[in-house]
């Protein structure tokens, strides 16, 4: 009867014994698995293939203790090349290699296989292949050389093995995947770099996301670290403004957005930036942010510039070459006919005539003037010689000069009584006058009205002459005052004129420190109006 409690006793000993040994196993298990996670973790994290390989050998390395191995990968032609090798003997293994229809077996199995039998008295070394692939991409292999004393092939760490070569073909696909990435993100890095507008790319709330080496010149950005930031802290106060009218604008009405500033980026220098925004989306179409373009449009504006110069200037030269063709004929019919045609004693007859000669011969001055005026003006020779006199004085000898071209018009002067004696170039004044009434009767029909009125207020005389005329096209009166500019309308085609007059007139008041602007109304007249200081210097007007 005694005998029972000591079966019974040595009975759960055992239990307890193998119960041990089990936990024992299972720690060691965990404690494999949970070194293996987190080292398979640290594959999946790194996107150097070196780094990744050299982890991934390490790993199988604590496993199966290897004498030698060597980590060969696929190329794009299914060719597998040698990428990384570790231990004694790693510059033999190649030569251990099987055949390529045993490997293409092996990873057809996509487990870890022997290629030779460490149970054979003759086998030195225990050579394997170890598949490093997903069910759907086989990435490559690793050989491994290890000792056949060694108890390490069994199904706990070939489940092992595989679990660490999926994740580090995993690995290996993500740094393709990242390698590619970078390398279309240095692409495109290039593309934006080599753009010769300025790019600048904004999340939606003005914080930049990219800039260009150009955007960041055309806008004069000197800060460092710009992405981050927002614009504001960035642009200058003008462009800033400008951007965050845009911003208001697409993001109220989203589409593009076009709009022209004149920007100061740099100390004295001035340029004229052209902007175009949209909004950026992802493939879901979800709004990410904004793209600004920038375009320096100085030289677009210099070239359109001189290509509107060039053909004034043709014109001109067509017009020129009219104008004095004109009356230079007239002078040539009127003086043959008095040597040929009329009589010595016909006074009256030879009397009409000669004033035909004279009144042209005076056109051919004024044109010949303006010539000369205008090649003064870009020589930077048109001198002002100031003396004093009195405007009301001045207007009334012009209009006595016009006495015989008012024939239908009606010619009105209203003039301060108060004018003040006023210091400038007459000449250049009576020039400005003369320039201006002879417009206003050339380009009002019959039975028109001409006004010529003076005040003097704020230490400057203001005049204005206005007409009844046909007047100016809204879309033209900005261009009024450039040189070769004539209004371009089917009621100015018969009338005489080169185009330089109006753009002499503003050279002459501007240079006197004044100012002169043009109001019209197409069909019903035009007045122009011109201010001047009464004395030399006064640059208040």
């Amino acid at each position: 009867m005694t005998d029972i409690p000591d079966q019974t006793t040595d009975a759960l000993m055992q239990e307890q014994q193998v119960l041990a040994r089990t936990i024992n196993s299972l720690t060691d298990q965990i404690g494999l698995f949970e070194m293996v996670q987190d080292l398979s973790q640290k594959i999946i994290s790194q996107f150097d293939l070196t780094h990744i390989l050299d982890t991934f050998a390490g790993i199988i390395q604590e496993i199966t203790g290897f004498e030698s191995a060597a980590i060969y990968l696929f190329d794009s032609h299914g060719e597998f090349n040698e990428i990384f090798s570790t231990g004694l003997e790693a510059r033999s293994i190649h030569k251990l290699l099987p055949e390529n229809s045993i490997i293409d077996w092996v990873m057809a199995q996509g487990r870890w296989t022997l290629l030779t039998d460490p149970q054979e008295a003759d086998n030195e070394k225990v050579f394997s292949i170890l598949p490093i692939g997903t069910p759907k991409k086989k990435s490559g292999f690793m050989a491994l050389v290890t000792d056949p004393e060694q108890s390490i092939y069994n199904q706990k760490r070939i489940s092992i093995l595989s679990f660490v070569a999926s994740q580090t073909a995993i690995a290996i696909e993500n740094q393709d995947l990242y390698a590619q990435m970078n390398k279309s993100s240095l692409f495109l890095g290039n593309i934006v770099e080599s753009i010769s507008n300025g790019i600048l790319v904004t999340d939606m709330i003005g914080n930049v996301t990219l800039i260009n080496k150009n955007a960041t010149a055309l806008l004069g950005i000197r800060t460092k670290d710009i992405r981050g930031k927002n614009y504001k802290d960035l642009l200058e106060t003008k462009m800033a403004d400008e951007v965050e009218r845009i911003y208001r604008q697409i993001r109220t009405k989203g589409f593009v957005v076009e709009s022209m500033v004149s920007h100061v980026p740099y100390k004295e220098v001035h340029i004229s930036i052209g902007i175009t925004a949209s909004l950026l989306t992802d493939p879901d179409n979800q709004t990410i942010g904004i793209i600004f373009i920038f375009r320096d449009m100085s030289a677009s504006k210099e070239i359109e510039r001189l290509t509107r110069l060039d053909a004034m200037k043709s014109e001109f030269v067509s017009n020129v070459s009219h104008e004095l063709r004109t009356p230079l004929s007239i002078i040539k019919s009127y003086t043959e006919a008095i040597l040929d045609q009329v009589d010595p004693e016909d006074h009256e007859t030879r009397q009409q005539f000669l004033q035909v000669i004279d009144d042209q011969t005076d056109n051919l001055t004024t044109i010949v003037s303006n010539l000369l005026d205008l090649s003064r003006i870009e020589a930077g020779k048109y001198d002002i010689e100031y003396k004093a006199f009195t405007f009301r004085d001045l207007v009334s000898n012009v209009i006595k000069g016009f006495s015989k071209k008012l024939k239908t018009q009606d010619l009105y002067v209203n003039m301060d009584k108060s004018l003040p004696e006023m210091t400038a170039d007459e000449d250049r004044i009576k020039e400005v006058l003369v320039n201006l009434i002879d417009n206003a009767i050339k380009f009002s029909p019959e039975g028109g009205i001409i006004n010529i009125e003076a005040v003097h207020k704020n230490d400057a005389i203001y005049c204005s002459i206005s007409d009844t005329g046909i007047g100016i096209p809204e879309d033209q009166l900005p261009r009024i005052f450039e040189k070769f500019y004539r209004v371009d309308n089917s009621d100015t085609y018969e009338i005489e004129g080169t185009g330089l007059g109006l753009s002499i007139v503003r050279h002459i008041i501007n240079i006197h420190g004044g100012k002169i602007y043009a109001q019209s109304k197409y069909g019903k007249g035009s007045v122009f109006t011109f201010s001047l200081p009464v004395k030399r210097g006064f640059d208040g007007v």
